[in-house]
């Protein structure tokens, strides 16, 4: 008996099975019977009508890499993904209930039919396929779902941050526009407006990190202004956070243009932190900016420890800097920061439609290297 022949003929048999298997899942422990089958038949009639249809060999090695063409409606396998991030699945289980149901079919197809042809190997393979198929469109929908909601949980805590964040710096400003405070309470009061807005900093990233991982990416309002003054501010910040380092600028040719002042001040301010943060306390740090007929060439460089090929590949990604990083280094003092501001600096420089780069060697140190036209394309922001 063909394979789709007896998928058809045994869906009641293969969905006990099933059941049997996804029931033992803690999620559905309690779920009912229909919860259990969910979109299993709807997949398993998927996969019999795919072994009816005539395939090229080409298409049979696209979907054995779960790279089958794309559907403008959602496949069962999908909506299954969907289902199963609702119910509290974690991946591992939604890629066991795959195997458990590729078992199924397999064990109970092989007790009543003898595979002794070559058509039968060829539907195991095409089974196969059509299974890894289909298990790529859950895993690629539920990781997306969970993406989303984990990017709108971070800007939903960015905002929601900001608002005691406010007043926490507002009562500092407070506190120092009062001159009959003693010196103490005046230094005190200065280190909290400081670290209010490194906090606020640091909360900016995280939103601008979290609205471009929900598809917006970072809006940009070009206008026309002069670098020098956006670089010059950014390192009069600088150096007041960080009194006893040592910044040299040197900007050469024409520094006006049309950018966002302040993303790209922004954007500065993070390579500087950045070049800060990894380089010693008693080396300085060079800020070059250039105007040519062009575009604008900035660089921030320091002196620091060579960085490896591997870790340069994920620089700008916070999310595989993180997953490669040692366990030691998660947690703790040794976990300085999450690494949003290079992200940034690239979503930023990417908005204007430059580009960012990063040079590393034992003689040289550590450059970073932004490249922005002089004209932005177009205005990219809700008014």
């Amino acid at each position: 008996m063909k394979l789709s022949t007896f998928i058809a003929s045994n869906l009641e048999v293969i969905l006990v099975e099933w059941e049997d298997f996804a029931g033992s899942l803690a999620p559905l422990e309690d779920a009912t019977k229909v919860e259990l089958r969910d979109h299993a038949a709807a997949v398993l009639r998927g996969v019999a009508r795919d072994l009816e249809t005539p395939q090229t060999e080409h298409e049979s090695i696209a979907k054995s890499q779960g790279k089958a063409g794309s559907s403008d409606t959602d496949t069962a396998a999908e909506l299954h993904a969907e289902e199963r991030v609702a119910a509290g699945f974690s991946g591992e289980q939604v890629m066991a209930e795959y195997r458990a149901l590729r078992s199924s079919v397999l064990r109970l197809w092989a007790k009543n039919t003898e595979l002794t042809s070559q058509e039968d190997i060829q539907d195991i393979i095409r089974f196969n396929e059509a299974i890894d198929q289909a298990q790529t469109e859950s895993m690629a929908r539920y990781t997306q779902m969970l993406r989303e909601a984990q990017n709108l949980f971070l800007a939903i805590l960015g905002h929601d941050v900001r608002t005691p964040l406010g007043a926490v710096s507002m009562g500092a400003q407070i506190l120092l526009m009062d001159q009959t405070l003693p010196s103490k309470a005046l230094k005190v009061g200065l280190r909290i407006l400081n670290s209010s807005k490194r906090m606020d900093a640091i909360i900016r990233d995280l939103l601008d990190f979290s609205t471009t991982h929900l598809g917006y990416g970072i809006p940009i309002d070009p206008r026309t202004i002069d670098l020098l003054e956006i670089c010059q501010h950014t390192l009069d910040e600088a150096k007041t956070f960080y009194p006893d380092r040592k910044f040299e600028l040197v900007a050469k040719g024409n520094l006006t243009g049309t950018w966002d002042g302040q993303r790209i001040g922004q954007a500065f301010s993070n390579l500087i932190s950045n070049a800060i943060q990894h380089s010693s306390a008693h080396s300085a740090i060079r800020i070059t900016i250039i105007g040519s007929a062009q575009e604008i060439t900035y660089t921030v460089h320091n002196e620091a420890e060579v960085i490896s090929p591997k870790v340069l590949r994920t620089l700008f990604d916070p999310i595989k800097r993180f997953a490669i990083r040692p366990p030691s280094e998660r947690v703790g003092r040794r976990m300085q920061n999450l690494g949003l501001g290079l992200y940034v600096v690239k979503e930023i420089v990417t908005a204007h439609h430059g580009d960012v780069s990063v040079a590393s060697s034992a003689d040289e140190g550590v450059t970073f290297t932004v490249r922005l036209p002089r004209q932005v394309p177009q205005r990219r922001c809700d008014d």
